[in-house]
């Protein structure tokens, strides 16, 4: 997809930059018309100059007004004028915009993909990370609950321990008695 994009943005700007057109001629700026020498506008121009404005200079072509030829009924002028130059330049805009259009919409789909693989990966992570959290947590139950029974085992340990030391002192006094006994025994019948 990234080789799709370089070669479309390769092949568009070969095409907005063609070696065999001429340049792009520039947009005229509407000029407010004014007298060449005061710069005076020609509303303001005194009566005597306003025909110096008015007659053209030698070497200049005199043609029929627009305003003129819209009033004169009949076909326009536009019927007598070769329009291939501009159709092939509407053309050719028209051609690398579309792919320009081509290439923004590669661009957006391989942005989407990027975005939905990222995100895939992402609940992805998200869902395992869930799981061993859950896991972690189990595991610290069984930890706690086994801690729990070790510590009553070791209460019940301590206990017996205890029960069988008492036991152990009692048969110790028990047999010291008894050896009393039969010592006190053996000396009276002697």
């Amino acid at each position: 997809l990234r080789a799709k994009i370089n070669a479309i943005e390769s092949s568009l700007y070969h095409s907005l930059h063609p070696s065999g057109t001429p340049p792009f001629l520039p947009i005229p700026l509407s000029t407010p018309s004014s007298s060449r020498r005061a710069r005076i506008p020609e509303a303001d121009t005194p009566p005597q100059n306003r025909p110096l404005l008015a007659t053209p200079r030698p070497g200049c072509e005199v043609e029929e007004s627009s305003a003129a030829a819209a009033r004169r009924p009949g076909p326009t002028m536009a019927h007598g004028v070769n329009c291939s130059y501009v159709e092939t330049r509407l053309r050719d805009t028209e051609r690398r915009m579309m792919a320009a259009l081509k290439l923004v919409n590669l661009r957006v789909s391989y942005q989407v993909d990027v975005c939905t693989r990222e995100s895939s990966e992402f609940c992805t992570r998200h869902h395992d990370a869930q799981k061993d959290r859950a896991a972690v947590r189990a595991e610290i139950e069984v930890l706690r609950s086994e801690r729990l029974a070790y510590e009553q085992e070791g209460i019940q340990t301590r206990e017996a321990l205890a029960r069988f030391e008492a036991y152990c002192r009692a048969l110790e006094a028990l047999e010291a008695r008894a050896r009393d006994d039969t010592l006190e025994d053996t000396g009276s019948s002697s």
